[in-house]
């Protein structure tokens, strides 16, 4: 694809929409170019970033009457098209499902508790009736000591 006929900067081997063609065309390219994309994003401060401006830009939008009324009609037009099929409350009311979804708040929950903690935490806070507070305290408190011991 080097024969571009079309006129170009002195010194370029393609005008600029042959050599986008080029570069979109070319597997090795777009996968090199994806990859430092993803490394882009993937970095903690980007991240961070991307995560505030998105928090500002809702918080902007939810100021906006009008915003808010369109956005509770979409959610009652998905209702009323989608979620309310028969099929779609089958799927979500399935114990797979369910059990996925639990999974999923729990680690959201106690995302501040380890993973392999969280049975006793849970223990503290239901059967203990200890505070929540006290027993992330005491959880973190163990979980530093097991470190600690793996590490001496």
């Amino acid at each position: 694809m080097t024969e571009c006929t079309h006129p170009r900067s002195k010194g370029a081997k393609r005008c600029r929409a042959c050599q986008f063609a080029h570069m979109t065309g070319d597997r090795d390219i777009a996968a090199r170019r994806l990859a430092a994309i993803k490394a882009h994003h993937a970095k903690p401060e980007v991240k961070l970033a991307n995560r505030e401006r998105m928090r500002l830009m809702t918080a902007d939008k939810m100021q906006d009457p009008a915003e808010v009324e369109r956005r509770r009609e979409h959610g009652r037009r998905q209702y009323r098209d989608f979620l309310s099929r028969p099929d779609v409350v089958a799927k979500t009311l399935s114990p797979e499902v369910r059990k996925r979804a639990s999974e999923k708040r729990t680690a959201t929950m106690l995302r501040d508790i380890p993973a392999s903690m969280r049975g006793e935490y849970l223990e503290l806070v239901r059967s203990k009736n200890v505070n929540a507070a006290e027993a992330k305290a005491i959880i973190l408190d163990q979980w530093k000591k097991q470190i600690a011991a793996r590490a001496a």
